[in-house]
């Protein structure tokens, strides 16, 4: 067959075009977009395995690059990648048989109808269920409540962490409880078995990590990476060794994605998580027409199907490329729509807001903007000015409920912010409606603040604040305030889609420059018992002079921890008896009263064992809090905890 196409000004600004779209994708939805590239190349001629295989040569560098950054932040299970890396592999050789063998023996028609076939399916199962996902969320429904029900409500989720096979359980890192070997051996597999036939196998490998093995979204992603490197690198060489990979492409692919992913990504801070979604399902629709127009000329081509001729095939193919190019121009409309809106819809609020001010300016509650912000980090220990966001949901009460009590106990300056979404929308309807907004949030704001000062808070200050990215809002207020702490509620993410998403107060752990506290809903801190985790760094040191200064504030016993696991040798058991000793001398002498303890297994799931254990009502961990480009990255201890206790955690910031 024809294997390489010529580079004309049109095919190289058209693969650009493609790479840049991809990319743009990819930066939006937090994930691959190279669904749509394989598609794309094939409706511009390319024959399907050139495709593939150019497509997987050029994501196995931003792989390797993705999960080497991520796996500083704490994110990776290395060992967990490389088995199943391995597994894949295996699943890989596979579907690079199966490939050959069809082409050797049906020729290019019959390895394009084959690949068409393999993205149809995965499209329409993977694009079904972002799409349900999003019109649930549009909904205000969701599936599950909680990444844990998920897992409890999944009966193969439940058998497969059950299985005891001796001789087949291996341990790891992110894993809860040891697992069977052979329940990772079909994921690994059918990972590189798909991503050798399109070129993606994220799409199963996340998702089945996550359902199935108990992952977090986080950790699940991160580890992807890993995988996707060595499937990247292992298919680039099998393919290289048949001629099948044009570099040309794969470089034309690369330099338009790297510009995408910066777009994408922008775009999407000013997006809600279900017109994420949305978009997604439609692109990934729209590219599996494109595929179906296809079929039937292939199925002529290989003399499955007769026709007088060849007219009506050639019109469906026609069908076939204007779909794909349909689902790269929605795609692109409705991402660039969206940032050009979020732009557009701060300048019209910082217009709009200028002139309502005066209808609402009081001498505490002033609206604010976004200049001048600083980042300076507060003192360790210091608890003198707390922020609290307020959405009126549940979610938010149980934060309000809880900086009211902190605020009270500290004798510290309570500052409570409600967030005005405005946009275009209010261009059109005029500063009528913008001023009922205001004055509706302001009404709300006034209620809490009247509950604080009868709860004893001396000094209550309330802002409205507009814009349409909550976390940024508050980050960007915390740091004009100067604050010590921010508290934030804590709400369970939903549905597949999640994998690929950010979550609020992820993002406010890692860009926030002070602490934060998480309390879910119907958590309360009465100081009946503090647990501090430290391994001796300077973020364990901060936790643990955090938490010197909140038990002497709230008169709570703490237990200082640190955790060590059966694989380490006994000088780093002896470390951590020194470590959490230093700690508790250190808390001891300012008074407080501390005991110790060193506990060996899984970090996060024996300090929340331990947690509930003595009935703590706050966990205090520490945290770099350093931010990736496509997501937060808090930490896979930190995060397990936040998504496992029942009570409050602070996350500490050290310099």
């Amino acid at each position: 067959m024809e294997q390489f196409i010529d580079l004309t000004i049109f095919n190289t600004l058209a693969l650009f075009f493609i790479g840049l779209t991809g990319g743009i994708i990819s930066g939006f939805i937090g994930a691959s977009g190279a669904f749509v590239l394989t598609p794309a190349m094939m409706s511009l001629g390319i024959p399907g395995l050139i495709a593939v295989a150019s497509n997987m040569a050029h994501k196995f560098p931003k792989a390797l690059e993705g999960a080497y950054k991520r796996s500083k932040y704490g994110q990776v299970d290395l060992k967990l990648g490389l088995l199943m890396g391995v597994l894949a592999g295996i699943g890989m050789i596979t579907g690079w048989y199966v490939m050959m063998y069809i082409t050797q023996h049906f020729g290019q028609a019959g390895s394009d109808l084959y690949i068409s076939i393999t993205f149809i399916a995965v499209l329409t199962i993977v694009g079904g269920l972002v799409l349900r996902d999003g019109i649930f969320e549009k909904r205000g429904k969701g599936r599950f409540d909680s990444e844990r029900e998920t897992i409890s409500k999944n009966p193969l989720a439940r058998w497969v962490n059950s299985m005891r096979i001796p001789g087949t359980m291996i341990t790891s890192d992110s894993l809860d409880n040891p697992i069977s070997f052979l329940a990772l051996a079909p994921i690994g597999f059918i990972t590189g078995f798909i991503a050798m036939t399109i070129a993606v196998g994220g799409f199963i490998g996340v998702p089945a990590m996550m359902y199935i093995l108990g992952l977090s979204a986080m950790v699940a992603s991160a580890t992807e990476l890993v995988i996707a490197a060595i499937i990247g690198i292992a298919g680039s060489l099998l393919y290289s060794l048949d001629g099948l990979i044009d570099i040309r492409l794969s470089l034309l692919l690369m330099a338009g994605s790297f510009i995408g992913i910066q777009i994408g990504s922008t775009s999407a801070t000013y997006a809600q998580d279900y017109v994420i979604k949305l978009t997604m399902a439609t692109i990934m629709l729209l590219v599996l027409a494109s595929r179906l127009f296809y079929i039937p000329g292939y199925l002529y081509e290989l003399e499955i199907i007769q026709a007088d001729g060849y007219s009506t095939f050639q019109t469906l193919n026609t069908a076939g490329a204007n779909a794909i190019i349909l689902a790269l121009l929605v795609g692109n409309v409705i991402i660039l729509y969206i940032l050009y809106r979020g732009i557009r819809a701060t300048a019209v609020a910082d217009k709009m807001l200028q002139s309502a001010a005066e209808f609402l300016m009081v001498d505490d509650s002033p609206l604010v903007t976004n200049d001048g912000i600083g980042s300076q980090l507060s003192p360790l220990g210091r608890f003198e000015r707390l922020l609290v966001a307020s959405d009126g949901s549940d979610f938010s009460s149980a934060a309000v409920q809880a900086a009211v009590l902190m605020a009270k106990q500290c004798g510290a300056e309570l500052h409570i912010m409600s967030l005005v979404p405005v946009g275009l929308e209010y261009e059109a309807i005029g500063e009528n409606v913008l001023k009922q907004e205001l004055e509706k949030c302001q009404t709300h704001l006034d209620e809490i603040q009247a509950q604080a000062k009868a709860s004893g808070v001396d000094k209550c200050i309330t802002h409205l604040v507009h814009g349409q990215t909550v976390h940024q809002e508050i980050i960007a207020l915390g740091e004009r305030l100067g604050v010590d702490v921010i508290v934030m509620g804590q709400r369970g993410r939903r549905g597949l889609a999640r994998v690929m998403l950010g979550h609020a107060t992820a993002l406010v752990i890692g860009k926030a420059h002070c602490s934060v506290l998480v309390v879910p809903k119907g958590a309360k801190i009465q100081g009946r018992h503090f647990l501090v985790a430290t391994d001796g760094s300077r973020f364990g040191d901060a936790a643990v002079i955090t938490t010197n200064r909140l038990g002497l504030l709230y008169e709570a016993p703490v237990t200082v921890v640190s955790v060590t696991s059966p694989k380490q040798s006994e000088e780093t058991r002896a470390n951590a008896w020194q470590t959490v000793g230093r700690a508790a001398e250190h808390m001891y002498d300012n008074g407080v009263q501390v005991d110790t303890r060193t506990l060996e297994g899984q970090p996060a799931k024996v300090i929340v064992e331990f947690a509930k254990e003595r009935n703590s009502d706050l966990i205090v961990t520490g945290s770099h809090g350093r931010t990736g480009l496509d997501r937060v990255l808090i930490g896979s201890t930190s995060e397990k905890i936040l998504n496992d206790t029942p009570c409050s955690v602070l996350v500490v910031k050290a310099t």
